[in-house]
């Protein structure tokens, strides 16, 4: 009876999920999954199967944004990317550390962009040359006869102890070193007697060690794109794309050398101005990391550096808030400073070690309890993993001309409210050339001539400097 009950409740849960709702009247009419029989096994896969259909579906970030990354690689922007030839692509992923609940979360989403960033600057170093180094080794050893011993002096001290346990359990301190030295026990030896002993008995173990180096110029290499991905509980982990070649290598030496002298290309020019598009959609500008190479309304080839910093601040004090902001303002602004220095000027060094083993032994154990000897033996079994990994990027530029603060924005983090301050800035070949006009102005002296009026007698009267400038000269 208890089976039939069982299997008449899966039935009726199987026609409640199957079934749609019918009108109160025909709930009278016999159900005829109450008399439906099942088998122990297909009982228990229909419990199964309604308890994967309950369960929630879990979204993995990092899953998520290998299907974003590859959509993106299948699309024509990115196969674009891919294929080309002479140009390096890949992509490189890292998590936020911390959920939103922490004040400092917006940071720790910009640093985990850096970090995606680096990873990715890892693999092209090292796909420009790397350094390898690789050693492995295997051991076998049995030698049963090192099971330890305790010796006679060893034995005899547990006694001692045992006739002075009941009075040093209240015993702390120097009062326990003082009852120890009553009963003719050192402290030292009390402190250091033996319980146990083990040795190696047999072991049989394989390890391998492997050492990679790399270090060469960043020069010229540029994010192209960047994704984000979470779940339900404010896991976020983020991915980034860089390229670089030749070409646009020469682009860097050519903004570099060219004194701003580069010319514009009308193809390629924007039907609305660069400050308009890029201030659009601030929503945007969230998911917006490191330094693009973009055109102008007029055609003109410039570097848009975005940073983005978040204020921790979560009160009601204007002043204390409005000052929390400008700090997050200049954290941002010297990270958008900071991506020109990377792009312009900058080496890489990535260095890895990894260590791999796998060991079992046999291990000889002896436990002395008063006069007793236990001898036993203990079979063990572990693989171990080391990993040190460093990556490093260091990039300087000096004297740099023609950028400047296009604008800067502040915004809401849609989903979990963090106020989020960034900056947005510009170098542009026009901007280099007036920026060069005004650090190497020289004056000129202009000479007139002219007589000197004579002074005229006292009088009352008005006067006023001359118009010399006019607004058309701002």
């Amino acid at each position: 009876m208890k089976k039939l009950f069982v299997q008449t409740g899966l039935a009726l849960a199987i026609a409640t999920a199957m079934t749609p709702l019918v009108h109160a009247e025909e709930n009278m009419a016999p159900v005829a999954a109450e008399t439906a029989i099942l088998s122990d096994q297909d009982a228990d896969a229909v419990a199964v199967q309604i308890a994967n259909s309950a369960a929630p579906e879990v979204l993995d970030p990092g899953l998520k944004l290998e299907q974003l990354i590859e959509d993106f690689e299948y699309s024509d922007a990115g196969q674009a990317f891919r294929s080309r030839p002479g140009m390096f692509y890949t992509t490189a992923t890292a998590w936020v550390m911390g959920t939103p609940e922490s004040r400092d979360w917006g940071n720790a989403r910009v640093m985990a962009y850096k970090e995606a960033l680096l990873k990715a600057q890892a693999k092209y170093i090292e796909s420009l040359g790397v350094s390898i180094m690789a050693e492995s080794m295997t051991k076998l050893y049995k030698d049963p006869t090192q099971m330890p011993q305790f010796s006679p002096e060893e034995l005899r001290a547990p006694n001692k102890l045992l006739e002075m346990l009941d009075k040093a359990v209240a015993v702390t301190g120097g009062k326990l070193d003082n009852e120890l030295r009553e009963l003719g026990i050192d402290p030292e030896e009390f402190n250091a007697a033996p319980r146990e002993k083990k040795a190696l008995l047999f072991e049989r173990s394989v390890s391998e060690r492997t050492v990679t180096r790399a270090r060469q110029s960043l020069t010229g290499v540029i994010p192209v794109k960047s994704w984000e991905a979470y779940d339900e509980n404010g896991n976020h982990a983020v991915a980034v794309a860089i390229v670089a070649s030749e070409r646009f290598r020469q682009f860097v030496y050519d903004v570099t050398h060219s004194k701003g002298d580069l010319a514009p290309d009308p193809s390629k020019a924007l039907a609305t101005p660069l400050i308009d598009m890029l201030r659009k959609d601030r929503g945007a500008l969230l998911n917006d990391f490191g330094i693009r190479r973009m055109y102008d309304e007029q055609g003109y080839p410039v570097l848009v550096s975005f940073g983005q910093s978040s204020n921790p601040y979560r009160g009601s004090e204007p002043q204390r808030r409005a000052d929390e902001r400008e700090l997050s303002y200049a954290a941002a602004r010297a990270d958008a400073y900071a991506n020109f220095a990377y792009l312009f000027n900058s080496t890489g060094s990535s260095e890895q070690s990894t260590g791999r083993s796998m060991k079992r032994q046999t291990l000889g154990l002896v436990r002395a309890e008063g006069r007793e000897v236990t001898e036993s033996e203990q079979e063990t079994m572990a693989f171990v993993q080391t990993i040190d990994r460093e990556i490093s990027a260091k990039g300087s530029v000096s004297n740099l001309p023609g950028t400047r603060e296009l604008f800067r924005w502040t915004a809401t983090h849609p989903m979990h409210g963090h106020e989020i301050n960034g900056v947005v800035y510009l170098w542009h070949p026009l901007v280099e050339q007036n920026a060069r006009q005004l650090r190497d102005f020289k004056p000129t002296r202009n000479s007139q001539s002219g007589q000197a009026n004579e002074r005229p007698a006292n009088q009352a009267g008005s006067s006023q400097s001359r118009n010399l400038m006019s607004a058309d000269d701002f």
